[in-house]
């Protein structure tokens, strides 16, 4: 009797220290579970901050200028130079002057070609050449029956230029196209002028009259001043053509020579 007794007091006690340390170990495991919450709920916040600022590293977004530490930099732009073109002076060209020709609308003649004083003033006819024709085409030149040609070759221009003189003949041109004594006389005093020649008188016009005399038949040296030898070829012709002898080259004794009046 007294050993169960005690049997059972013995297990009362020894359930009484079961049931304490399994109060223990809960507790502790209580514990355990309390602070590792806690741990986790106080860790999680962090995350979102570290991530949002790996965004912000990577991509700030736009910046707000009022958050700037400072006013915005203002770059100015260099102001832009006109460049100055380049100016090339045009490049020279050396041309030779043309050769000066004598050509139908230009009645002149080359510098030289036209030799109006002759030793004689022969008979000419169409295709006669030489210097006596070019004589001949410088006259009609200066007659202004041209324009001609000076080339020394009595062509058709020539020839159409001598039917202008022959058209102011009274009555048709004895032998057409012929240049004698007569038509030599009349186309160089178309240069002559009106005034009075007689001894004494030199120049340009004095010339002109020893030309014709000389084409009338006349012996007479050109040399522009009219002297005795002058006079007395004057004084021939005006005999000739029955107008006086006095000498004097007047009204009456120009306009035989410009009709075209031979000496004989």
């Amino acid at each position: 009797m007294q050993v169960s007794t005690r049997v059972r007091d013995s297990g009362s006690r020894r359930g009484g220290f079961v049931s304490a340390a399994t109060a223990l170990v809960l507790g502790l495991t209580l514990t355990a579970c309390t602070s590792g919450a806690a741990r986790t709920s106080t860790e999680e916040p962090s995350t979102p901050s570290v991530t949002a600022s790996a965004v912000s590293a990577v991509d700030p977004g736009p910046t707000d200028p009022k958050a700037t530490d400072g006013p915005i930099p203002t770059v100015t732009a260099d102001p832009l130079t006109p460049t100055k073109p380049t100016l090339t002076a045009p490049a020279t060209t050396t041309t030779a002057p043309p050769t000066p020709q004598a050509t139908a609308a230009d009645p002149g003649s080359v510098a030289g070609s036209c030799e109006r004083t002759l030793p004689a003033y022969p008979v000419l006819q169409p295709g006669a050449k030489g210097p006596a024709v070019r004589a001949l085409q410088c006259f009609l030149n200066d007659g202004d029956y041209g324009p001609v040609v000076v080339d020394g070759v009595y062509g058709a221009q020539t020839r159409a230029a001598v039917k202008k003189v022959e058209a102011s003949f009274e009555g048709p041109a004895p032998k057409p196209g012929r240049i004698d004594a007569g038509m030599w006389v009349l186309l160089i005093s178309r240069s002559l002028g009106d005034g009075t020649l007689k001894v004494g008188a030199k120049g340009p016009d004095v010339v002109t009259l020893q030309r014709a005399l000389r084409a009338a038949g006349g012996t007479i040296t050109i040399d522009g001043s009219f002297g005795a030898q002058t006079k007395k070829v004057v004084q021939r012709f005006q005999q000739a053509n029955r107008v006086g002898d006095d000498g004097v080259v007047g009204e009456e004794t120009l306009f035989l020579l410009k009709m075209g009046a031979t000496i004989g």
